[in-house]
């Protein structure tokens, strides 16, 4: 990230040949169409060069960051698309990988892919609709606790209690 703030195009052409196909399936998971995750991790690269000084590693490891950048561009275009047109975002379940990574890479992200299913299967169902409802479908607190017929407080407690429960289940692993 310190390459990249330094304006070295070769940081950039690093994190993306790493760390797109990542970007690709968060844009695909939440806006279900496949040139809508491709203009997600056009914009997400874009603004990880153009804002590089937004990035604080105090506060985020540079693929915590990038994730919950591209999560926000993904939800974002999302509720915009929503604004214009009232049909829903169609979920894929499948999710093809990007060529550019290597099969040690892919390999990597089938097997943590498989630790956050098992760890989801562990959640009570409550706070697994909760987070799946927040992370995948990219609704607000608000929207989940209507979807959910629960009182917001409740929904923001679920949510919180499940990734605790996420956080200390993919450390012990």
């Amino acid at each position: 990230m310190r390459r990249i703030a330094s304006r070295d195009p070769n940081a950039l052409r690093a994190m993306y040949d790493k760390y797109s196909s990542m970007v690709y399936t968060i844009g695909l998971r939440v806006l279900g169409r496949p040139e809508e995750a491709e203009e997600l991790v056009s914009e997400v690269f874009w603004e990880l060069w153009d804002k590089s000084s937004r990035y604080d590693r105090s506060r985020a490891a540079p693929t915590t960051y990038l994730v919950t950048l591209a999560r926000s561009r993904a939800i974002d275009r999302s509720r915009r698309k929503a604004n214009r047109t009232t049909g829903t975002v169609e979920l894929v379940e499948e999710i093809s990988p990007v060529i550019g990574i290597t099969p040690l890479e892919d390999a990597e992200l089938d097997e943590q892919r498989e630790r956050v299913r098992e760890a989801l299967k562990g959640l009570t169902p409550n706070h697994r609709q909760a987070i799946e409802s927040a992370y995948y479908d990219g609704l607000s607190h608000t929207e989940i606790a209507e979807k959910l017929g629960k009182p917001l407080g409740t929904i923001k407690t679920y949510i919180r209690q499940g990734l605790i429960h996420l956080r200390d289940a993919l450390r012990n692993e």
